[in-house]
């Protein structure tokens, strides 16, 4: 049996009241992939953070690193003991070159008072070959893909902080942002690390990679263990099992067609939509219809549905229920009944510093402009939701920056559907989002098309749009590439047509 490099013993964790973890026994060995899952707020990312240092944990615990004791509550210790993080949000600055950030984690190195590029370029490519990552170290940031990105904070990582020798990396969640044709090369380097003798704890909702890339499975559940098993004859079945504890009744892939009553008609009509690589396109988008936007990074498919809410770009015309409406922010479309739901990780997705009943009922009160309705209804507003949408902790007061980035998601969610508005534009919606979660989403976006709201979904996680819409337009190049509907909505064609811009019939469409 392999040594573990890490082994936790013990590990509690409480937030007043909450008890976060609850002895928590955890088992790293070295070279070995182990998938970390649980659903929102089941105490992942406050694990992560007692490894981090960044919380100290209820007295009693225990940390050993290649059987040391590492003291908690200390990031000096847990960097000096090999413990290396790479998380969602990566930590890179866009406006720097690669080389430039490298050179953020343990300062510029120096010589003769002056820094030292040479030294600095010369580490940077030495631990960019050793992972076989292809890189110009003069490119800014903001030039490269989402997978180069997460190469580089991996790279710099595993070269960062104490004796230069990397023992543990944890990746929370680094594919929540990719497109899928980029997951299976950012896999690749996760293999590649492992290979190199480093544990790897690795956070992931998608469950898929989760069984394709893991040695082994801890499930968290309310804070404790429940479950630590090798991957070897899971399958997906029994580990969201595993995860909720129960069997999860799967979506049905078809969702429902149009309201009938209004089949015949146009909710919204978009014509010359223009921005960052999007040229000219037009769309439209009957009540009650569910429509995906797909393509690869760069294609467009990123940036057209702040577009489509006033948010960045321009729309040449735009028509709502055929009345022409002018938009130059998100908060003119709500007032038209446009809503956008940004994910979690964007700037202006929620307010930090509201609590979560705040969070849900602001944007109500700001598109209807009224005052007196706050105190009367936002607390049993924000409860309904909280409800439907399973938001953990159920508490209206809790303030949203407290929640996981899952629940915060779900939070974001609650505050558009509440303004019943007449078209809700959603922007990579289950970022983040556990496998139970996204089922309450889902069956929440069907209500809401149900009711005659029209639903575009612009999303980089093709299971999204599987699941959800009755047909979508595959973005390249800017340009609607090919329109994919009712049965062909599957994911192995919306693979095939964002790479190639055709369904696989071979048969073009340009027409939207």
């Amino acid at each position: 049996m392999i040594a573990p490099v890490l082994s936790l013993r013990e590990i509690s964790k409480s937030f007043g009241l909450q008890r976060a973890l609850i002895g928590v026994n955890l088992d790293l060995a070295p070279g070995r992939i182990h998938a970390l899952v649980g659903e929102n707020g089941s105490g992942k990312s406050t694990l992560i953070k007692v490894l981090s240092g960044y919380h100290r944990p209820t007295p009693g615990g225990s940390m050993e690193v290649e059987g040391k004791t590492v003291p908690l509550g200390s990031p000096t210790e847990s960097r000096r003991h090999g413990l290396r993080f790479v998380h969602q949000n990566l930590g890179l600055v866009e406006e720097f070159s690669v080389l430039e950030n490298f050179g953020l984690t343990d300062g510029f190195p120096t010589r003769r008072g002056v820094i030292d590029w040479g030294g600095l370029r010369l580490s940077a490519t030495t631990l960019l070959k050793k992972l076989d990552i292809k890189l110009n170290l003069n490119r800014h940031v903001s030039e490269l893909t989402a997978v180069e990105r997460s190469s580089i904070a991996i790279a710099r990582a595993l070269g960062a902080s104490g004796d230069g020798t990397a023992r543990v990396l944890v990746l929370d969640e680094p594919t929540a942002a990719l497109p899928v044709d980029d997951v299976e090369r950012l896999h690749g380097l996760v293999r590649g690390v492992a290979g190199q003798g480093v544990a790897v704890l690795y956070v992931s909702h998608r469950l898929d990679e989760v069984l394709e890339l893991s040695d082994h499975v801890t499930a968290l559940r309310d804070g404790r263990v429940v479950a630590s098993v090798t991957a070897t004859g899971l399958d997906r079945e029994k580990l969201v099992r595993l995860i909720v504890g129960s069997d999860v009744k799967n979506e049905p892939h078809a969702p429902p067609q149009p309201v009938a009553a209004h089949r015949e008609r146009t909710r919204i009509q978009a014509s010359r939509v223009s921005a960052g690589t999007i040229s000219g396109i037009s769309l439209e988008v009957g009540p009650g219809e569910i429509v995906g936007i797909a393509g690869l990074d760069g294609s467009g498919r990123e940036s057209i549905a702040r577009t489509l809410c006033g948010a960045s770009g321009q729309v040449g015309e735009l028509r709502i229920d055929g009345e022409r409406v002018f938009m130059k922010s998100p908060r003119d479309a709500a007032r038209a009944g446009v809503a956008l739901v940004l994910a979690n990780r964007d700037l202006g997705a929620a307010v930090g510093q509201f609590s979560v009943g705040e969070n849900i009922s602001h944007v109500l009160y700001a598109s209807t402009h009224s005052l007196s309705a706050h105190h009367r209804g936002e607390y049993e507003r924000a409860r309904d939701w909280i409800d439907r949408l399973s938001i953990r902790p159920r508490r209206e007061g809790v303030a949203y920056a407290a929640l996981s980035g899952g629940n915060k998601q779900k939070v974001i969610f609650a505050k558009w559907l509440a303004i019943k508005p007449k078209v809700l534009v959603l922007d990579d919606p289950t970022s983040g989002v556990d496998v139970g979660a996204r089922g309450l989403m889902y069956a929440q976006t069907r209500a809401a098309a149900a009711d005659g709201i029209s639903v575009i979904i612009a999303s980089s996680d093709t299971e999204d749009l599987v699941r959800m819409c009755s047909r979508v337009l595959v973005l390249v190049d800017g340009q609607v590439a090919c329109e994919l509907n009712g049965s062909d909505v599957t994911e192995e064609k919306l693979a095939y047509a964002m790479s190639s811009g055709r369904t696989n019939s071979g048969m073009e469409q340009d027409h939207v």
